[in-house]
């Protein structure tokens, strides 16, 4: 308890003006990587210190009794930081076996080392330990932090009775740089104390600042570095039994993934014959509006070091199939801060879609003050002369202090198709203030109605023309009760692009508390503030409009604190929608569990249930969209575990049942003014569905970056007309069903050049 005191009553220094510096030496005899610090060697070395709290408390000094230490040097292969983290109570350090990369999240202590060679402000390289010894590296960009990203580099860590040490072993492949004799290098190293939920940082950030790259200290020195050829192979074997329905198939699979660094700042990574048969399920659901749903990409290659394709908006990897032939990524940054981007993607001729050719290319020039330009082209060519084309130029403009920013994004599309050629246009701009605990922004968004991304982007709908403005305030400074404080309001005005017709006003408003137990509570409320006209929900153009009711939503939540073995998370409300007297009523309850420093399970149970929904649900004989007055509610459980053996082995498990109903009451067709009117229609039965997938993964780290993965899965996708009244009947129903198992092995080795060149 004292020591939480002063935590809290540590004296604010408030943040530096002028960012530190640490002046590194070449290591005459490299450390050794075992997580003891005391040796001869790291003794040679200035010492790099002084850490600042970012949160709970912003701008406070560490307590004596956690100080924290850091040294580095570098030699021809790698650069080496020994962090030596006192504390003390180490009995009461917090240490929890996890997956490699899930450290973020988990019950631990850490220490995270962030560098960015280029020193731009746009992307960090982020290696983190615990103090167990697990790893993650995380690429962070300006709006993003990709775990998916990874690297082999070495590490070690040791506990004794005056706190914990971690020294990392950082090899220039694992960086990009540029080509210079002397060069100084953006650095950042962070502290998290667990049981404190506190954050330290050796140079001072202020997390009202969303730039957090931009807030690093300098190591200034490395003289004559001369990287090793980076080149490294990761050829795969698999294997897979499925079955269906009583009918059984057996597959093997073999590919290569190729990594080369062209130069010291450009890499080429190639997927040859890549294998996606362990790729986990989506999450589906029963889809009722005029617009697809947008999923996740699970997929490595497409996961894995995309930051800068996905910079533009114009990139949705899912749009490139899994039946792909072969996948190639060029990127890197130069001398001159342009980083450049390069993918290209076949894919093989199915019954559904031809053969196929996706390009895109990424131009991105880093400015003064943490600006950057961006050129975005993606180009896709279907074997028959289908052409689709979209470009895009990104700008991010900052002040000198990087309180105030402007974002623009312009973006034209060029889509040829059978005899005909489509061309759109779509713009947003917004300016805003992004430091301080007051925040505020205005927006503009404009859709053609011919403008078309889709062949390689994701977009909702077109024709829309929208203005927006938010304010947002937050409180960092610890108070007598609170931790955290911050609300936020947002307000958009929404008409068709053509012709300008009034679609929507909408409004959301969010408030979320955390206390000093770290319980975390907050409130929210969204909804449309009138009347609006829904152009796209009859599926007959704008022609047919239906009249949206006014109508309001209201959320509640809460969070009880990580830390403990036992925490839980629960959200619940409604909403109400009059001219339909339409109403929900939703809750979502999910308890974790960490049932020992190996073992980590939640649940998650979702419902909602809406009464008198209207929506679009058919075309009678003459072509007039038919809108139901319905029930709809879903019911979605979720269990998933994690067990660890070691740092090398794991198991993963999630279940996961989604059962959704639908039941009409009545069927409408629209009026001259979009409200409903009664309909004799009676060509449509009710909706019964269910989604079932179940993941069992085995994981083990044989060597770097190497890995055997045998994993079982199970789904049962079904749709029906009988409405189920309970649960336990709609499940027995469910199991009757055909389901597929599938058990697939897979054994992946990593091979590098350097390493077998020493062979």
């Amino acid at each position: 308890m004292k020591y939480l005191i002063l935590f809290v009553l540590s004296l604010p220094i408030g943040l530096l003006a002028q960012s530190k510096e640490y002046a590194i030496t070449r290591a005459e005899n490299s450390p050794v990587t075992d997580g003891k610090i005391e040796d001869r060697e790291w003794s040679k070395y200035d010492i790099g210190g002084d850490f600042i709290s970012y949160y709970p408390i912003s701008g406070a000094k560490m307590p004596t009794g956690f100080r924290t230490e850091w040294k580095a040097t570098y030699d021809n292969q790698a650069v080496y930081i020994a962090v030596s983290m006192y504390d003390p109570r180490p009995d009461s350090i917090m240490s929890q076996l996890c997956k490699r990369d899930r450290i973020e999240g988990s019950n631990n202590d850490n220490i995270l080392i962030r560098i960015n060679p280029y020193g731009d402000g746009q992307t960090d390289f982020g290696f983190r330990l615990s103090p167990l010894g697990v790893q993650e590296d995380i690429k962070f960009t300006t709006n993003n932090e990709d775990s998916n990203w990874d690297m082999v580099w070495k590490s070690a860590t040791h506990i004794d009775d005056k706190g914990w040490y971690a020294e990392f072993e950082i090899p220039y492949s694992a960086l990009r740089f540029p080509k210079s004799e002397v060069q100084d290098w953006s650095v950042n190293i962070i502290r998290h104390i667990r049981r404190y939920r506190a954050n330290y940082a050796w140079d001072p950030i202020d997390i009202t600042n969303e730039n957090i790259s931009s807030q690093a200290g300098t190591i200034k020195g490395f003289k004559n570095i001369k990287p090793p050829l980076r080149l490294s192979f990761l050829p795969y074997v698999s294997s897979y039994v499925t079955n269906y329905d009583g009918e059984t198939e057996f597959s093997f699979n073999g590919g290569m993934d190729i990594k080369y660094g062209i130069n010291e700042s450009f890499t080429l990574d190639m997927t040859l014959i890549p294998d996606f048969g362990q790729v986990g399920f989506d999450n589906q659901v029963l889809n009722l509006s005029p617009f697809e749903i947008q999923y996740d990409e699970k997929r490595p290659f497409f996961t894995e070091g995309t930051e800068l394709f996905d910079k533009g908006y114009l990139f949705y990897s899912r749009r490139i199939s899994d039946n792909l032939l072969n996948a190639t990524k060029v990127t890197g940054r130069n001398k001159n801060n342009l980083a450049v981007g390069v993918l290209n993607a076949v894919t093989d001729e199915t019954d559904n879609d031809p053969l196929s050719n996706y390009n895109i290319l990424v131009l991105d020039q880093s400015l003064s003050n943490n600006s950057y330009l961006t050129l975005t082209n993606t180009n896709v060519q279907r074997k028959g002369g289908d052409l689709a084309n979209v470009t895009g130029l990104l700008s991010v403009l900052r002040n000198k202090k990087n309180t105030y920013q402007f974002f623009g994004n312009y973006r034209f599309s060029h889509v040829k198709g059978l005899g005909d050629t489509e061309q759109g246009f779509a713009s947003y701009m917004n300016i805003s203030k992004v430091a301080g605990k007051f925040q505020f922004g205005l927006s503009n968004n404009i859709e053609s109605d011919t403008y078309n991304p889709n062949d390689m982007g994701f977009l909702y709908n077109n024709n829309e023309f929208n203005i927006s403005a938010d304010v947002n305030y937050r409180i960092t400074e610890s108070t007598q009760n609170l931790v955290d404080f911050k609300c936020s309001a947002f307000l958009s005005y929404e008409q068709l692009y053509k012709p300008r017709l009034f679609s929507e006003l909408s409004y959301e408003a969010r408030q979320v508390s955390t206390f000093k137990n770290f319980l975390t509570w907050g409130v929210s409320s969204s909804g449309d503030l009138t009347e609006g006209n829904d152009y796209f929900e009859s599926r007959s153009g704008i022609d047919d409009v239906f009249k949206r009711s006014a109508n309001y939503k209201g959320r509640m939540f809460f969070s009880s604190d990580y830390r403990k073995k036992l925490a839980l998370d629960v959200s619940f409300g409604g909403g109400q929608a009059p001219l339909y007297d339409e109403y929900t009523l939703f809750y979502r309850i999910s308890p974790r569990i960490r049932f020992s420093e190996k073992l980590f399970a939640y649940y998650i149970l979702s419902t909602s249930m809406t009464e008198n929904e209207t929506g679009f649900i058919a075309k009678d004989n003459n072509d007039n969209s038919i809108f139901s007055t319905r029930k709809k509610q879903f019911f979605t459980n979720v269990l998933q575990a994690q067990y660890v053996l070691n740092t090398k082995m794991s198991f993963d498990f999630k279940f996961r049942h989604h059962w959704e109903q639908v039941k009409n009451y009545s069927f409408h067709t629209l009026d001259g003014e979009g409200y409903l009117q009664a309909s004799d229609y009676e060509g449509l039965e009710d909706v019964n569905f269910n989604a079932w997938n179940i993941d069992l993964n085995f994981n083990y780290w044989f060597a770097p970056a190497s890995e055997i993965s045998l994993v079982w899965k199970n789904a049962i996708l079904s749709s029906g007309e009988r409405l189920e009244s309970y649960y336990s009947d709609n499940l027995e129903a469910l199991l009757n069903n055909p389901n597929e198992n599938s058990l697939s092995l897979r054994v992946r080795y990593f091979l590098d050049y350097q390493y077998l060149k020493k062979k």
